[in-house]
């Protein structure tokens, strides 16, 4: 039983180094596929993060008429701190108006005009948690209804429309990832038919001896295993360090999922005995 399962495993290497060519551009092919499909699971991760940043600059601000008493506004401002899709509120003075536009312009505004005509306005910043659009501009309808309200400037909407675009890339994402998952199918299974072609008298002695199909077929699994192992090791280890060095690089913090390494392995050996099968069915008319 030793000396078969030895001898299985022996024939699997040999298929595997016999084919040097074919089966170097089989693991190079797969090490290309996952290394791709390992950046958009990356990338995947992270949208949720993506999403809740876009979120997190949710906002509105509320620009007031000329002359409103201090206490009138303040009263206004302590309203919308009770309302619970509001997480925070920030009044703009006029002073504070002038150095943001000095700091957005370079710019002195009373220096230019010889004084300051910027309004007093208050910023609202929106509750990212159980976020909705309807809620918000039910809220900003009734602020302009406040007689002291002047114009109220929005963009929500904008990041909406940022938020559909993400959307459209996870589907985009989808689509490309079952395009990699076709195309890595084609390969192993195109490289264990040609590895099967090549050994074609090599299956004929077995069946003759009164093999069984698992056991002809052992040593191709162990084939479509060594090339779907050495294609997604290379590859986690290049969408591994690539992160780390972008990172790096660029000062960010996008993370990677702890269980990466599994799921590139994992999946790739799966699409590897699965093509092979299909191929070594197709080989032996089963």
């Amino acid at each position: 039983m030793i000396d078969q399962f030895a001898f299985l495993i022996a024939e699997g290497f040999k298929s595997f180094y016999r084919n040097k060519l074919a089966s170097f551009l089989c693991v190079i092919t797969i090490f290309i596929n996952f290394s791709i499909l390992g950046s958009l699971f990356v990338v995947g991760y992270n949208t949720g993060s993506l999403v809740d940043f876009f979120r997190s600059k949710y906002s509105f601000e509320v620009f007031l008429e000329e002359g409103v008493d201090k206490d009138i506004y303040s009263e206004f401002v302590e309203q919308l701190s009770e309302n619970r899709i509001i997480s925070s509120t920030e009044i703009i003075d006029k002073e504070k108006s002038a150095l943001i536009f000095k700091e957005e312009f370079g710019e002195d505004v009373v220096e230019m005009l010889g004084y300051n005509p910027l309004p007093l306005s208050i910023k609202v910043f929106i509750n990212e948690e159980n976020f909705d659009f309807n809620q918000v501009d039910l809220l900003i309808e009734s602020i302009n209804s406040y007689d002291f309200v002047d114009e109220i400037e929005y963009r929500g909407k904008y990041i909406d429309d940022v938020e559909d675009r993400i959307n459209l890339a996870i589907f985009l994402f989808l689509v490309f990832v079952i395009a990699i998952i076709f195309l890595s199918y084609q390969i192993i299974s195109n490289t264990i038919n040609l590895s099967m072609t090549n050994r074609k008298d090599f299956i004929d002695i077995l069946k003759y001896n009164g093999a069984s199909g698992l056991f002809i077929k052992i040593p191709f699994y162990i084939e479509s295993i060594l090339y779907s192992l050495f294609g997604s090791i290379f590859s986690f280890l290049f969408v591994k360090y690539f992160f780390i060095s972008f990172n790096n690089y660029f000062g960010l913090n996008i993370k990677m999922d702890d269980y990466l390494w599994l799921w590139i392995i994992g999946f790739s050996i799966f699409i590897g005995l699965y093509s092979s099968n299909q191929s070594m069915k197709r080989n032996l008319n089963e």
